[in-house]
């Protein structure tokens, strides 16, 4: 079940700390020059904390954590960019997520599609990546010994992929089975729905995961080359400028510093502009719902959803850790020891949740019990009860 409301209250909200958005705390004023990064001479860190840490920007403007433990018994390196399937054309569903696919398959450096993944898995590493609605992220943990490689085919990921076109429909069919795999899941099902229930004219409406359909078999009817604007999203996309890069190594910061400027300076800046979304997907026409759904497996939750304004410029504000805290609160006199006194509920999570750079919504998600699945009309009310005394002490 899911509701759709207006916004809770007016508070400030920070933003969830994705790479992309959370390094970008570090690159203050006062930067130095290098001959061909901007260094930052120091990070704030615990006392306790024993490794070394230093942000750079490189010459293309790609921003960089780099720190260094030679303790460490892994390394490791993630690289989000900021291009998800917000920016999915929008006769191509799922673009975003079959470009991250086909990065691993070979780029002019590395033309075997399995290198990437074959050095990893000789020196005891592993890799991944996911899309998101407004970003991309790739990482990597590999032996320290062997970070030198698995950065040099990392990189090349961002600098010369070859988008092989033997390769293009045997991905896209990876793809769909991906989003087979998603059909029954509940987890998945209930975002579905979330993003259906949006406004239908909002980029947060498209259909992140894509599958055969709209990957191939609509394409060609349509005589669209799926290849061709792959590459172009990439080209227009995957900007030096709207990349974060962190690296963990055994090596000294000057080491990893140095293997990064020669890795990674090549990454084309584009000079793009930061994507962002001011229009929050859930305005007045979109909330106000009740939806009732029939999941998978046994499970019972009411999740509320109140659009909210975002103020992720003032993410150190923390305020919705303040409203989570409040409303999520198990304590005596709390919401959920209310509804476990009455047995409606057993569990209870909130939480402010970004959708995308420049729109936020509060979400409550709360596990019912037979019983609070029968009375989920009193649980609703208890919500909203709390709401209007959280309004009140505000």
């Amino acid at each position: 079940m899911a509701l759709l409301l207006r916004g809770l209250c007016q508070y400030k909200t920070p933003a969830v700390s994705f790479l992309f958005r959370s390094i970008s705390s570090v690159y203050q004023s006062g930067l130095t020059m290098t001959s061909s990064s901007r260094i930052l001479p120091e990070i704030v860190k615990p006392t306790r904390d024993l490794r070394e840490y230093r942000g750079i920007e490189l010459a293309n403007m790609m921003k960089v954590l780099l720190i260094s433990d030679p303790s460490t018994d892994i390394s490791a390196a993630a690289l989000c960019v900021a291009a998800g399937s917000m920016h999915d054309p929008k006769e191509l569903p799922g673009l975003a997520h079959f470009c991250e696919h086909m990065l691993f398959l070979g780029t002019k450096m590395f033309p075997a599609e399995n290198e990437y993944s074959r050095y990893l898995a000789e020196h005891g590493g592993y890799s991944n990546a996911f899309t998101a609605q407004d970003h991309t992220c790739y990482y990597f943990d590999v032996s320290p010994d062997a970070l030198n490689g698995a950065l040099l085919r990392f990189a090349q990921f961002f600098i010369s992929p070859l988008f092989t076109p033997t390769m293009t429909e045997r991905e896209v069919n990876a793809v769909n089975s991906e989003h087979e795999k998603n059909i029954p899941n509940d987890t998945w099902r209930m975002h579905q729905l979330e993003v259906i229930l949006a406004n239908p004219n909002h980029s947060y409406c498209n259909f992140a995961t894509g599958n055969r359909d709209t990957l191939w078999n609509i394409p060609q009817e349509k005589s669209i080359d799926v290849r061709g604007a792959l590459m172009r999203y990439y080209e227009s996309s995957y900007s030096a400028n709207l990349m974060n890069l962190i690296i963990l190594g055994k090596e000294n910061l000057d080491e990893l510093q140095s293997m990064v400027e020669s890795m990674f300076s090549g990454v084309v800046n584009s000079n793009n502009e930061m994507p962002k979304w001011p229009e929050n997907p859930y305005g007045d026409s979109e909330v106000q719902y009740r939806v009732n759904t029939v999941p998978i497996k046994d499970i019972r939750h009411l999740k509320v959803i109140f659009p909210i304004p975002d103020h992720s410029e003032n993410y150190k504000c923390m305020s919705d850790g303040y409203l989570s805290h409040l409303i999520g609160h198990e304590g005596p006199g709390s919401l959920l020891a209310l509804l476990k006194k009455r047995h409606l509920a057993n569990n209870l999570a909130a939480g402010g949740v970004s959708l995308s750079r420049g729109n936020t919504v509060f979400k409550l998600d709360i596990e019912l019990t037979p019983d609070g699945l029968k009375q989920v009309d009193d649980v609703i009310l208890y919500v909203f009860q709390v709401n209007r005394f959280v309004q009140s002490i505000l």
